[in-house]
């Protein structure tokens, strides 16, 4: 009976506490300048997105803490704005990759369906040259119907004169 007593008192002490993390969220501590240059929304842009997707990333649990909404959309917006692995970012945030990739999947498919609903392409000539026009008298560009914030996309350069308005 005492051996069986002492047994139990010897693995009562090897069992490790558990310790929950308290998840910085970068909402609380960044400047509205370091939140541009690293996440390319505004802190606004942010907590709407939040609240858009409350219900969507939201995940009540009792096993452990989950992650809050505004950290996994801070995970993704740094995903996407960097272009960097997501063990690196994973690493910036003090999480798990495997909590990082959920993250990213999770705010992508949200992303996605409000897509359905605020991006419209032209569906005829006529919108397609209005928008071409539009360009033409913000920035001289010629023939664009469209522009993408920090991506570069191969195109094919043209061999009229007017490839100097390209470079």
């Amino acid at each position: 009976m005492a051996a069986a007593y002492v047994f139990i008192q010897r693995r009562r002490r090897l069992r490790r506490e558990r310790v929950l993390r308290d998840y910085n969220n970068p909402l609380d501590y960044l400047d509205d300048e370091s939140i541009v240059s690293k996440y390319r929304l505004t802190r606004p842009m942010i907590h709407n997105l939040c609240a858009m997707f409350e219900r969507d990333l939201h995940r009540p649990t009792m096993r452990s803490r989950s992650l809050p909404v505004s950290l996994q959309i801070m995970v993704a917006l740094l995903f996407y704005a960097s272009g960097s692995f997501q063990e690196v970012v994973a690493d910036i945030h003090n999480i798990s990759r495997q909590s990082t990739g959920n993250a990213i999947e999770d705010v992508t498919n949200c992303l996605i369906e409000i897509s359905k609903h605020n991006i419209k392409m032209p569906v005829d000539v006529v919108e397609l040259n209005k928008i071409k026009k539009d360009f033409y008298e913000i920035a001289h560009f010629p023939n664009t119907v469209g522009a993408i914030d920090c991506t570069h996309i191969r195109m094919k350069a043209p061999t009229t004169d007017e490839h100097l308005l390209y470079v």
